[in-house]
């Protein structure tokens, strides 16, 4: 999503774009990040042609001390989602991929891109923007892959059988470990299952693990075949100033920027909003700036998700379900990106913002956000 929100951008903004896909947009199997919050920023028609297929009212998100099942429930809201949709996201990449094409962008598909192709390109173009996941191919080519920091584990699977319970609204729960469990209809009858970890908490069984989720959650447990399993950077994964390597002719987005929610993992919208911001300071002749602006735009929702995945690493689901049952009401999209409406909502409960925030490691994360070292940030 995030090559294909830079050839669009890049594309509207006059220059000549080439696009590289390392499989084909026909057959493309890609089935996570399926929840697609602000999907007004992407330049398509939200049809169920294009991919979207149910225009989500709201996420339900609860709260459990743990994962056995005599477990309690220890929170729970509901969250409104204004611009979001749960998506068939290898639709949607077809499709914007169609609308590219159709504009006169040259893609080339099927195509992987190995190092000496990399160095050969940086000789050959103006600007390589790397969309290559994390670990990025820039990293690979330079051999600088340990630049990276922390990533999470996710697991989810298509899978049919009946939602009629849930559908339309979307569902995330939180399990007393760093991570949550997901699902995400599409129709009544169909829908994303998951389940995502961060690496200190990733179990030893996998599809074990993915198993005894969707029993206890009443969800159909998918096959092995049908499951994917995906790398999620916890942004912020990369130092700033190596999203933009000039003496390179790069930039990176995405993933390969390593902006991914540090709490959740979701980084779609993340992703297409890097990618056109890179076009646009490119434009500009100001893409030496693209660092900065990058993470002045993403520095709130990382500071405030560092602070609410705290209480999932020290075990305290109490405070975390008082929390959400605290900011239940405000836009899902919102909670990330404009957490300043949290706070307000917590300072309506005095005593649990004092449970939150009188706490020496809670300040310190937030003044390791406030001041980029995010390195403090453990």
């Amino acid at each position: 999503m995030a090559g294909l929100a830079a050839a669009a951008g890049f594309d509207d903004a006059g220059f000549v774009v080439e696009l590289y896909e390392r499989q084909s947009y026909d057959s493309k199997g890609v089935n996570c990040g399926e929840a697609m919050t602000a999907v007004s920023k992407i330049p398509l028609e939200p049809t169920v042609e294009n991919g979207f297929l149910n225009p989500l009212p709201a996420m339900e998100v609860e709260v459990y001390d743990g994962i056995d099942a005599d477990r309690h429930r220890t929170g729970a809201g509901t969250f409104p989602a204004a611009d979001t949709y749960i998506t068939d996201r290898n639709v949607v990449e077809q499709s914007w991929a169609e609308q590219l094409s159709e504009k006169g962008v040259d893609i080339h598909e099927n195509q992987s891109i190995t190092r000496t192709d990399f160095h050969e390109f940086t000789d050959e173009y103006d600007l390589v923007v790397d969309a290559t996941g994390q670990p990025s191919l820039s990293s690979k080519a330079l051999g600088t892959t340990n630049e990276y920091s922390g990533y999470m584990v996710a697991l989810n699977s298509d899978v049919e059988g009946d939602f009629t319970e849930l559908y339309p609204n979307s569902r995330i729960i939180l399990e007393n470990y760093t991570g949550y469990s997901w699902a995400f209809p599409k129709t009544s009858q169909r829908a994303n299952v998951g389940i995502g970890w961060t690496v200190s908490d990733r179990p030893n069984d996998y599809m074990k693990a993915l198993r005894e989720a969707c029993e206890r959650n009443g969800w159909p447990v998918p096959s092995q075949e049908r499951t994917n399993v995906a790398i999620i950077p916890e942004g912020p994964s990369l130092d700033p100033d190596r999203t933009h390597l000039p003496e390179h002719s790069v930039v990176r987005v995405g993933d390969a920027a390593g902006i991914a929610n540090r709490l959740t993992g979701k980084g779609i919208s993340q992703a297409v909003e890097s990618g056109f911001l890179a076009a646009e300071l490119a434009n500009r002749s100001q893409l030496r700036n693209y660092p900065d602006r990058l993470y002045q735009r993403m520095k709130t929702e990382y500071i405030f998700a560092t602070v609410v995945r705290y209480f999932l690493e020290t075990r305290n689901p109490k405070v975390l379900g008082a929390a959400i049952r605290a900011a239940a009401g405000i836009d899902i999209e919102d909670v990330d990106r404009s957490p300043s409406a949290v706070l307000l909502r917590l300072l309506r409960h005095p005593v649990l913002f004092a449970r939150i925030f009188s706490r020496r490691r809670v300040l310190n994360r937030v003044y390791g956000g406030m001041t980029n070292q995010w390195e403090l940030i453990d």
